[in-house]
């Protein structure tokens, strides 16, 4: 049982629903053809006694106002309303209304005793044109309940299969279309949860290191141990580790910022053209001290609905992983132009594009879709001197992810390029 249970819980949710939707369905299905089997016959037969009851009683109170031949009329459009059969019988015992022979005839089974006095009914009836009273002997079938019964028993089959039916449909559109804003945000949370908890294990790890040689060295300088004797070498080293950890660190906690303030985007009308001009300036003497050559196709006025301090930061730590990863005298290349793209006959929706390509390098094809994962570095010493924390980039994804940028990175003949849709 505990078996099953757990594999329960590791059912997708969009299946659960559909699973619990289902058997619903189908119980309330069965409850109602119970039911209808159980009690329709009996609350049919009372329905129609307490009918009939009534219909006397309104004959007996006002056929004193009605001649004979009124009453026969009233008496044949009760017969065919409610399937009666009925006897009008005078004082002299002669037959005025009906034949004597229904009661041994079709209905005889229900006639439990052979006196018309007693079983089914038999009322005195008056009429305004008759001293002494007619006497009306009524015969009700109830051979059409039981026949309902059957034909309800003979439907199970039919009935039970077209509740599963309706019942599988029901569950595929409630659990697909009703819910599906409910399971989006149900996953969605699920995944950052689950990022949340790679990331804060990833962190660990990755703190651990820089820590274990502060640690390490400081003791050893305290000791006085060998080579740490020289303690200012090992003081330098240490407060380079220290400064390591505070990058770390820093990164870190953009990246936290990233994610827990993904819905307070404070969004307005940003020039992109103008604000790519201003971190290709800010990173100028980076691009100085290697050499390389900053080749700008930006058109003007494309303006852009985002968070100007969040995308700024994606921004430019694109261009500056392009500068760290570019050879001496290599060209850095970074284009933002519009493109109008055919949605039907008579629509065009224009998107705008953003490339920053930086040449003399590629990546190994393997590395393409994990290197916008949290901590993933190609450079294998994983020294954050040649290779960074791993952070840059997945922070890039996380702010574009929170625009609703798509993004993607891919190799060309000589070089790498990120685009951005927006």
């Amino acid at each position: 049982m505990r078996r099953i249970f757990n594999k329960w819980e590791n059912v997708n949710i969009k299946y659960k629903l559909f699973s619990i939707t289902t058997g619903l369905l189908v119980s309330l299905a069965i409850i109602i053809y119970l039911i209808l089997y159980f009690l329709l016959p009996s609350y049919y037969h009372n329905y129609k006694i307490d009918l009939l009851n009534e219909s006397i009683n309104n004959l007996q109170e006002y056929s004193t106002y009605y001649t004979t031949s009124q009453l026969e009329s009233h008496l044949n459009h009760l017969a065919k309303e409610q399937n009666l059969s009925m006897v009008l019988v005078n004082s002299n015992g002669r037959i005025v209304y009906g034949k004597n022979e229904l009661k041994v005839l079709t209905y005889s089974k229900y006639i439990i005793n052979e006196n018309w006095n007693e079983y089914p009914i038999s009322v005195s009836i008056y009429t305004k044109d008759s001293v002494l009273p007619y006497k009306l002997n009524i015969v009700m079938p109830l051979q059409p309940i039981d026949e309902a019964s059957d034909v309800i028993r003979n439907l199970m089959p039919y009935i039970f299969a077209l509740a599963i039916l309706i019942a599988i449909i029901g569950a595929y559109i409630y659990s697909n279309v009703i819910t599906k804003p409910l399971i989006d945000i149900i996953e969605r949370e699920r995944e950052a949860e689950n990022r949340r908890k790679d990331f804060v294990a990833t962190i660990s790890h990755e703190l651990k290191t820089p820590i274990t040689i502060i640690s390490g060295q400081i003791e050893g300088m305290i000791y006085n141990i060998g080579k740490y004797k020289d303690r200012d070498t090992y003081l330098q080293k240490s407060y380079e580790s220290t400064q390591e950890l505070k990058e770390l660190v820093n990164e870190m906690i953009e990246v936290s910022k990233s994610e827990i303030l993904e819905q307070d985007l404070i969004l307005k009308d940003v020039n992109l053209s103008e604000l790519l001009n201003k971190l290709v300036k800010r990173q100028q003497f980076l691009i100085e001290e290697k050499h390389l050559n900053t080749i700008l196709n930006i058109e003007d006025d494309i303006h852009v609905k985002c968070d100007e301090e969040r995308i700024s930061k994606a921004i430019n730590n694109i261009i500056n992983n392009a500068i760290k990863y570019s050879p001496s005298g290599e060209n850095i290349i970074i284009r933002l132009y519009k493109k109008d793209q055919k949605i039907s006959k008579k629509k065009n929706k224009t998107k705008i594009y953003l490339e920053i390509e930086n040449t003399g390098v590629n990546i190994d094809k393997k590395y393409l879709n994990e290197i916008f994962k949290p901590f993933f570095r190609i450079e294998k010493s994983r020294s954050r001197k040649t290779g960074g924390s791993g952070l840059g980039l997945y922070l890039v994804s996380q702010i574009l992810k929170s625009h609703g940028f798509n993004h993607s990175l891919k190799n060309k003949d000589n070089s790498v390029i990120i685009t951005v849709e927006i």
